[in-house]
């Protein structure tokens, strides 16, 4: 083997085990406030970053999917699906230009790309992560687009005490265009939220970190 291949192939393999030493993967169990628990798998690496959120429901096994890339502090989601009983239910799809969304059944939507795309556990994941939104955004469940101009990103910290321990605790909430309450809790240094709520109409969905689970 020539020394110049030598060496290319030492570069590969020295960035190979920088990206695997800087990866994350969690896979975390929440409670919630309708006693069925869901668990997150998170993974971000390599310029990637994919959640599968698994939730069951009576009568549906409900999976959640985003995935897309990191670059700059944010992640950028570019694919996004809502699995009931093993069909799709809804998906997102974005490129760099347009998103199609709508429900499986139906023809999708399009419409051009003027914002970043997050779904509710990538919108979590970017402030346990990164601290930060981007100051215009939209969400979607799929099946629509809430488009939030001009965010107003509250944050609080101070210090709670968890079985003997303390803990410095950061609490982001924002609202989004559709009067959709979200808050996001994490404590400093951790990359997962402990805590994910949203509240609209009076229907509020609680996630409380349970464990890490395998």
């Amino acid at each position: 083997m020539g020394f110049i291949k030598k060496i290319a192939l030492s570069f590969v393999a020295i960035f190979a085990l920088i990206s695997t030493a800087w990866a994350d993967d969690f896979n975390i169990k929440y409670s919630s406030n309708y006693l069925m628990p869901a668990y997150v798998h998170f993974k971000n690496g390599g310029g990637q970053y994919s959640i599968q959120s698994k939730i069951n429901v009576p009568l549906y096994n409900i999976v959640f999917s985003a995935k897309g890339t990191e670059r700059n502090g944010q992640f950028n989601m570019l694919s996004y699906r809502d699995t009931r009983n093993g069909k799709t239910y809804a998906l997102a799809e974005i490129d760099s230009s347009t998103v199609k969304y709508g429900k499986a059944k139906d023809p999708l939507k399009q419409e051009a790309l003027t914002m970043p795309t997050f779904d509710l556990f990538t919108t979590a994941f970017q402030l346990s992560y990164y601290d930060q939104l981007p100051t215009s955004f939209q969400t979607t469940n799929g099946k629509k687009l809430y488009p939030t101009p001009n965010v107003k990103l509250h944050k609080v910290q101070k210090a709670v005490t968890v079985k003997g321990q303390t803990y410095q605790e950061i609490t982001y909430s924002f609202k989004t265009s559709d009067h959709k309450a979200i808050t996001v809790k994490k404590y400093v240094g951790e990359k997962f939220p402990r805590y994910i709520s949203y509240n609209r109409d009076g229907d509020n969905y609680e996630l409380t970190f349970d464990s890490f689970v395998k």
